[in-house]
């Protein structure tokens, strides 16, 4: 399944060091490349927003079967006239983009949801970041434009909204890693479109996540539905990505590269963490939804930790060492 629009927006962004997106760190330049890889997108959820956020998903299942090269170009085709560059995977997904020191703006491209398919090509573009763009900057734009559905055989026109935010700040663990000073941009998008034979609506939306040191979002989760008159049930999809694991930049570390023994597991009251690696500093405990609710110090890489207070349930543990590298994740049961 390919990824949609939308999850192109701010997917080749990036960092500086302050945690902020500029046109100089974000927008897609020519001769850039990057990969990504589908993730399993069952029960998935985007997390909490705010500051000090903890966004776990250290044990999701990466498909490395289903990827996905894109390549930024500038842009030679002649049904999108404006300047700016091409980021694609293929000729039939393409996305148009044009950038200034102020914004990111979307032209249109190709957009898929679950078995349908269209292309958009927009007069009034889609603004998708802002610049500079920190923690709770918003931006906005009325859109409009051209839409073409192959599988109706119908071309119309469509007007819309398109809003950006950056709603949180905080931790992100993933199966390669742990990154601590990332910052998440959301992305919504809603058009109505009218052709011939219809009228409907397409809704999306994107939670892209990005860390200091690395231009491409690291994680990407996208949700997205369309809706036509003549047929109400709407085609619906939810559609999760992370980089390349050999590319996601400077605070990249490899996890599982340590021997830890957790025992018992499950437990009512302690849970022991023994390791032999001088590396491992800290423990720490995650609960379903990702909300770190514990950390704690390894002493001579031993820890016993207290759980007679936790809620029964899973929980996720990570073994940080002393440059915030995740060295280890697995999860634990508690049981009262």
């Amino acid at each position: 399944m390919k990824k949609i629009y939308l999850s192109l927006l701010l997917l080749v962004g990036g960092l500086t060091l302050n945690a902020q997106l500029t046109q100089a760190n974000h927008a897609p330049i020519n001769s850039e490349t990057y990969t990504t890889y589908q993730c399993d997108s069952t029960a998935i959820s985007p997390g909490a927003s705010g500051a000090g956020a903890n966004w776990n998903f250290g044990t999701i299942t990466t498909h490395s079967s289903l990827v996905s090269n894109y390549s930024v170009n500038t842009n030679t085709n002649s049904t999108y006239p404006m300047p700016g560059v091409d980021v694609s995977s293929s000729s039939t997904n393409e996305s148009f983009y044009t950038s200034s020191a102020t914004d990111l703006k979307y032209w249109g491209g190709n957009i898929n949801v679950g078995a349908i398919a269209a292309a958009l090509l927009y007069t009034n573009a889609a603004i998708t970041a802002v610049y500079p763009m920190i923690l709770n900057t918003t931006g906005s734009s009325v859109t409009g434009g051209n839409i073409t559905v192959p599988s109706l055989s119908q071309s119309g026109t469509f007007t819309g909204n398109s809003g950006t935010l950056a709603d949180g700040t905080g931790t992100l663990i993933l199966p390669n890693g742990t990154f601590t000073n990332v910052i998440r941009v959301v992305t919504t998008q809603t058009i109505t479109f009218t052709v011939p034979l219809t009228t409907g609506t397409v809704t999306q939306q994107n939670w892209d996540y990005y860390n200091v040191g690395t231009k491409n979002s690291l994680f990407t989760i996208s949700t997205s539905t369309f809706v036509a008159g003549i047929s109400p049930t709407p085609s619906s999809q939810t559609v999760v990505t992370r980089s390349n694991p050999s590319t996601v930049g400077l605070k990249e570390n490899k996890q599982n590269v340590i021997d830890l023994v957790v025992f018992p597991n499950p437990s009512s009251t302690s849970l022991n963490f023994v390791t032999e690696s001088t590396a491992a500093k800290f423990v720490l405990i995650y609960d379903i939804t990702g909300k770190l609710i514990e950390k704690q110090n390894l002493i001579d890489g031993k820890l016993k930790l207290n759980v007679s207070t936790y809620n029964s349930g899973l929980y996720t543990y990570s073994v940080i060492g002393s440059n915030n590298q995740n060295l280890k994740t697995g999860k634990v049961t508690v049981t009262h």
